[in-house]
Parts: structure tokens; sequence; C-alpha cells
């Protein structure tokens, strides 16, 4: 049987953050898929993403993993949160979260994000509009582990997000309207969670919360030398090794 992954990239992002991922699974016999998220694989996606909602996200994954034959999930960041509500809609083999977010009940905000979003939060109906990261904040909450000399590079990179997106995401309990939440007991697959310490858009305190939440149905590490872009910092090479071997033992 074909072993197939889906990847879920997560905000301010395209597929291209799982490129090196990519080359990794393929090594090992996955066919993989990569998917843009609704608003992001435009010309203008400024334009595009004002007003979409976290629904319109998951609803994009899910149509694709439907297509496939019960793929594995691997996301990031938002994209974590995304194979989370994918995985309790439709059947996969195994979901692999990386520095994801956290659904409701787990309330996000920690001071350690504070510095590179307060500007956003300021501006009266974000939620209506998108917005890009600036060099700084891009460094400040994604990037402050990468190699310095590749830092400018994937900062100039990144897109606009949903001004929505980030409300529904960011309030976590307080987003009454629950976009946010994951029907746990309906996800059958096996999960694993990969965290960095150093992670300040996604603290791990949030990261320690959510394996909590799962208990002993999600294997939980933690990376005391990474932040949020495990994808590519330095010993990513052994972090994809890892998990390869983790997809081996759980589901051959």
């Amino acid at each position: 049987m074909t072993k197939q992954a889906v990847f879920i990239h997560g905000m301010w992002s395209q597929p291209w953050v799982w490129d090196r991922w990519i080359e990794g699974f393929e090594q090992a016999g996955y066919q993989c898929t990569a998917v843009t998220l609704p608003g992001h694989g435009v010309s203008d996606p400024d334009s595009a993403l004002a007003g979409l909602g976290l629904e319109d996200y998951v609803q994009a994954v899910v149509a694709c993993v439907e297509r496939l034959d019960e793929p594995v999930l691997v996301g990031h960041s938002l994209g974590g949160l995304i194979a989370q509500q994918a995985a309790s809609r439709t059947p996969v083999k195994a979901a692999v979260l990386i520095n994801s977010a956290a659904p409701a009940p787990i309330f996000p905000l920690r001071p350690s994000m504070v510095p590179g979003v307060i500007r956003h939060f300021l501006r009266w109906g974000l939620w209506e509009k998108s917005f890009r990261l600036s060099r700084w904040e891009a460094v400040y909450l994604l990037l402050n582990k990468m190699a310095p000399q590749q830092r400018q590079a994937y900062a100039e990179r990144l897109i606009a997000e949903s001004g929505r997106v980030v409300y529904q995401l960011g309030f976590g309990p307080l987003n009454l309207a629950g976009s946010n939440r994951v029907a746990v007991d309906r996800i059958r697959c096996p999960l694993l969670a990969l965290s960095g310490v150093q992670d300040r858009i996604i603290p791990i305190g949030v990261s320690r919360r959510m394996a909590r939440l799962y208990g002993s149905r999600l294997d939980y590490w933690e990376y005391p030398e990474h932040a949020h872009w495990l994808l590519e910092e330095p010993g990513y090479q052994q972090r994809i090794s890892e998990v390869l071997a983790w997809l081996e033992h759980k589901i051959g």
C-alpha cells in the first residue's frame, strides 16, 4: 500500500516551508501533498485573506484528505491545530503536530507573544482585514533560532494572514463560536507533538497544556534547543528522522 502524507502550513506561510521535510518523507517512500490554505496561493493574498476564517482552512484540508487513502497529517503551528480538527472529522493514519497551536479550552496568549503581536491587536477591525508581520516581528516570533544568515530570506518570503483567523485562534475559550475547538474523543489515530522550549508564539506552557489535554493519546516531545521554526532550525534533519521512525513504529 502506498504511504501518503499531507503537509499543512501555518500562518503567514505557504507550502514551501515543507520543502526539506517533503524531501525526507519522499526518500522514506511517502507520496506527499502540501496543502495551500485558502487565500495563501494567490497573487494578492492581502485582499484574498481578508475575512477568511479558520473553518475555511479546515474544510480545504478535509477535502484534500478525503481524496486520498487515509494519509498521515503533518501540521506546523496553525497547521497543527488544523490537523487535529481534520483528524477528528475524517480517518487518517496518524497526525504529527509541530509547534502546534492549541485548541480551546486552552488559552494561548502569553507574555512572550506580546512584543510581536500587540501592534496588530491594537488595530480596530483587524478581524475583517489581513495583516503582515514586520521583519522584526517575524524574527522575534518565528525565526529567533534560525541561522542568522537565513532569517532575512525567510522573513521576506512570509505573506499576509487573515486577522479573523488570528482572533479565532488567539482568544482560546473566549471564541464563543467554537471554531478553534477539537472533538478530541473523535480522533482515533496515533498522535505525536514536537515542541520547541524557546518558542515565543506557541510558548512551551501552551504546548504542555495541550499535552495534558490529550494525556496518553499523545506522544509529546520537547526540544530545549528549538523555537518555532523547528522545520529548518539547526538540527531539523534529526527531527525528520525521529518523526519517520515514530511513524514506522506506529503504523509501519
